[in-house]
């Protein structure tokens, strides 16, 4: 499956510094974001965030703070985000970004493809790790963007989360397409990915494809193991 991992503050939220203050949680982009997320979820990627909170082991916060900041942030977006996962850690760990410590921790939770996968983000250290996974990168011009511009190297630049978003969707869909058939009397909806090469469902052992990819229109049901290589139709 592709994914999109996301940086927290300063890309999704406002940074307000060493804070995971609920009361200082503020969306940029809100509430377009919602709708940008849920057009690449209908093409079948995760959204996952991954976030350097060091804060916690300097004092300023708690990683209880932390759990409770996310689950905020995440009811706010309509709980589009599959999992955020966080480094508590100021240096020397694996799990601090760059370092890939905690897309590891992803890949033992949900099967990714990183080479389909991308990385958004307002540092360089965003940037970095998109590069060392073999992803795609954009930095955003929000949050610590523009003064980290000169030292990142990003694949694409977009203005906000919102920019960003709306790019995977545009190159994403020339790809995805959204696809029906029938299965054991039973109608699914899925997606067919020319650059993921799967059976069509885990659950069934046959599915008749009806009609022709150009008739299909995408629809808010999609189960994530109702993928087909294009070739296969």
């Amino acid at each position: 499956m592709r994914c999109i991992f996301l940086d927290r503050d300063g890309t999704i939220n406002v940074d307000r510094g060493y804070s995971n203050k609920i009361e200082d949680l503020e969306i940029l982009g809100y509430p377009e974001i919602i709708h940008k997320l849920y057009d690449v979820k209908k093409l079948g990627f995760y959204i996952i965030v991954i976030t350097n909170q060091a804060g916690a082991e300097l004092g300023y916060f708690s990683e209880e703070d932390i759990i409770k900041f996310n689950e905020e942030l995440n009811r706010n977006l309509n709980y589009l985000i599959d999992k955020i996962y966080y480094c508590p850690h100021y240096s020397g760990c694996e799990c601090r970004k760059p370092n890939t410590g905690l897309i590891k921790k992803a890949q033992e939770d949900f099967d990714i493809d990183l080479e389909l996968s991308w990385v958004i983000g307002d540092k360089a250290a965003d940037i970095n790790l998109g590069k060392k996974i073999g992803a795609k990168t954009i930095l955003v011009l929000t949050g610590h963007g523009l003064k980290e511009a000169a030292s990142a190297d990003p694949d694409f630049v977009a203005k906000d989360i919102n920019q960003a978003l709306s790019l995977i969707y545009q190159i994403a869909r020339k790809e995805i397409y959204p696809i029906q058939g029938y299965a054991e009397n039973r109608k699914l909806l899925g997606l067919t990915d020319s650059k993921i090469s799967r059976s069509f469902s885990r659950q069934y052992n046959q599915i008749w494809i009806m009609g022709k990819k150009e008739d299909f229109k995408i629809t808010t049901e999609l189960p994530v193991d109702f993928i087909a290589k294009a070739q296969n139709l």
